[in-house]
Parts: structure tokens; C-alpha cells; sequence
């Protein structure tokens, strides 16, 4: 096993640079972390930070102030060394982001018990629209006087998705879905002149979808997921989103319409 630290840094870089696709949709957040690490520089890292080699077999080990990033492919060999260089007791507090299948590895065989998760994800992606549930009206997209209505539906979103633990600012929701509407990334659908569903695209994923409570178990998420999937597939002849591992309903819509799991992800807290 090859072991490249962030202060090779020629070796380092070349690794990034030619062996992970930023554009692959399994890689959205750790793209994220390697543009503000290393790209703009707005987020330090420490000389624990390291790349770990075997074949065609990779792992990355980013450690920030506040938060340990770890992604690459589960293998024994990698797992032992990460649990000998990550020292959990000294992390309190800190959040763990990376792949679903190697961070479990590394703190089961580690014993690591103080932990709470904020979210464990799968990522989906559909590459045929057969199974799409089709009718002859297109989603709708919202007007700009509907920016109210929305930003109450998007903060209950927030409240509902992470348990009232990542609760956001009405200011900035608003803001938000002012700009979704601008930019025509939001669909909606209405009953009555109410708002009862809406989902937003970021080309080409499907962003986040919401239905109100009391008109759910009427299959308006999936005929909204669907009509915006087909936008997606038929410009990119693919449509990616993610979920929530643990919301069988949402699961269960997506694999009932033709979205196929390519991920899994994983974002704790050590505490």
C-alpha cells in the first residue's frame, strides 16, 4: 500500500487531478471539500490529510478543523490504517462525511459508540424513463408572488428532513426560493390555488421534493418526481437524486419509478 501525504504535495495533486472525477455524482460533496480545500483555499487542512493506494484502489483522508472527510473504496487494508492514524477521542464534536460503506467499517472496528447521525444518504440514478408515471399536464412553474407559500413549505422541509436539528433562516429560504423561480428550477404542483408539492432540479440532479402532509398517500411525489426526472433524462438521457436511507417511502418512490441506487453516503457526529 502506497501512503501519499498532503505535504508530497506534487503527488498528491496529480493524484486528485487523475483519479477522481469532480463531475461524478457519488463524489458531489467531496468535490465540494477538495474546490474549498484546495482550490480557493478556504478550508485548512491538517498534515494527518492523506491518500492511500493499493492497485487500482484508493482512499482519501481530509482533516479539517470541525470536520474529518473520508471516501475511497472499503478495503481491509485501508480500514486498519485509517483506524491507526484517526484518533476518535480527540474529535469530539466534530462531523464525519464520506462513504457510507468505509466510515462504518473504520468506527465498528474501532468501537467507536459516540456518534449521532445526521444523515446516512443513497444516491440513485435513472437511466431509463420507462417506468415514469406520466400524465398529459407538464409541472408547473411557480410565479414569483408564490415565494411566500414556498419558503413556509421549504422551512417545513428543513424541519421535517433533519428533525428540527438544522432548522434555517426564513430570510434565507426566501432568498432561495426567489432564485429558483428566476432561474425556472422549482416545479410545483397546485390544488385549489394551494401549493401542495414542489420540487426543485440543480441540472442534473433533482433537488429536494416536498409534498404537504395532509396530501400525501396520493402518489403526488412520485408524479411530480417523475415529471421532473423526464425534464432532466431528456436533455441529459439521465436524472441523479438522492435520499434519505432510512425514508422507506421516498426509497420505495424512487426504485418504483426506474431509479437505480449507484451510492452511499454517510454524514456523523462524534460526541
Amino acid at each position: 500500500m502506497k501512503i501519499i501525504t498532503i505535504n508530497e504535495k506534487d503527488d498528491f495533486f496529480h493524484f486528485l487531478n487523475y483519479n477522481i472525477d469532480v463531475n461524478d455524482y457519488k463524489y458531489k460533496y467531496l468535490s465540494n471539500v477538495l474546490h474549498y480545500a484546495f482550490v480557493i483555499g478556504q478550508l485548512p487542512v491538517t498534515e494527518n490529510t492523506r491518500i492511500l493506494r493499493l492497485d487500482t484502489y484508493w482512499a482519501i483522508y481530509i482533516e479539517t478543523d470541525g470536520k474529518l472527510f473520508i471516501y475511497g473504496d472499503t478495503l481491509k487494508e485501508f480500514t486498519l490504517e485509517l483506524q491507526s492514524i484517526i484518533n476518535f477521542e480527540s474529535f469530539q464534536g466534530f462531523e464525519i462525511m464520506g462513504d457510507y460503506n468505509l466510515v462504518y467499517s473504520i468506527i465498528r472496528g474501532k468501537n467507536v459508540t459516540n456518534f449521532t447521525v445526521i444523515k446516512d444518504r443513497i444516491f440513485y440514478q435513472l437511466n431509463n424513463k420507462g417506468l415514469l408515471i406520466l400524465n398529459s399536464e407538464t409541472p408547473l412553474l411557480p410565479k414569483l408572488e408564490d415565494h411566500a407559500e414556498l419558503t413556509e413549505m421549504m422551512l417545513a422541509y428543513y424541519v421535517e428532513e433533519y428533525e428540527g436539528k438544522r432548522n434555517k433562516e426564513k430570510a434565507f429560504i426566501n432568498a432561495m426560493i426567489i432564485e429558483h423561480i428566476k432561474e425556472n428550477s422549482i416545479y410545483i404542483l397546485k390544488e385549489s390555488q394551494t401549493i401542495v408539492a414542489f420540487c426543485t432540479i440543480s441540472d442534473p440532479d433533482i433537488g429536494i421534493i416536498f409534498v404537504r402532509p395532509d396530501f400525501r398517500n396520493r402518489n403526488l411525489g412520485k408524479l411530480l418526481l417523475s415529471q421532473c426526472s423526464k425534464i432532466l433524462f431528456d436533455k441529459n438521457q439521465k436524472s441523479l437524486l438522492m435520499t434519505d436511507l432510512n425514508n422507506y417511502s421516498s426509497n420505495k418512490m424512487c426504485l418504483d419509478i426506474g431509479y437505480e441506487e449507484i451510492y452511499k453516503h454517510t454524514n456523523l457526529e462524534l460526541i
